[in-house]
């Protein structure tokens, strides 16, 4: 009776491996071009100030040349690139970047974090929130 437990629970296992490796396969190219809403949700404790206050823009990524990627945000270009399975959106404000990387596929798009580089930091960047980026 053990040893069927023991298969029983290995199978529970392995499903469960399939599932999340399922969910954390790299984004596609294709995946990613269209219009889209980039949202971003500030940590508790850390205040952002936007222009009119807004946390949400709206985003179009198109296919540039082979398998490159263009991105307009708020109707400026931006840097966007596609990183080891990861989108990764760059906003210049001034001069400092805000870096969206989205890397989890969540309902509607994709989640990940939102960093903050700023000239001087002597860590270079830090966490200032969650992005998602919905499907318009």
């Amino acid at each position: 009776m053990t040893g069927y437990r023991i298969i029983g629970l290995a199978a529970a296992l392995a499903a469960s491996l399939a599932a999340s490796a399922a969910s954390a396969q790299a984004l596609q190219r294709q995946e990613v071009l269209g219009n889209w809403t980039l949202r971003m949700t500030p940590s508790e404790g850390v205040t952002v100030k936007m222009d009119g206050g807004r946390m949400e823009m709206p985003v179009v990524v198109s296919a540039r040349g082979g398998s490159a990627i263009a991105c307009v945000v708020d109707g400026e270009a931006a840097d966007c690139r596609l990183n080891r399975g990861r989108l990764v959106i760059t906003v210049r404000i001034d001069d400092a970047r805000m870096v969206h990387t989205l890397n989890r596929r969540g309902s509607g798009g994709f989640t990940g974090e939102t960093r903050m580089n700023l000239p001087g930091l002597p860590f270079g960047s830090m966490r200032i929130g969650d992005a998602s980026l919905i499907r318009r």
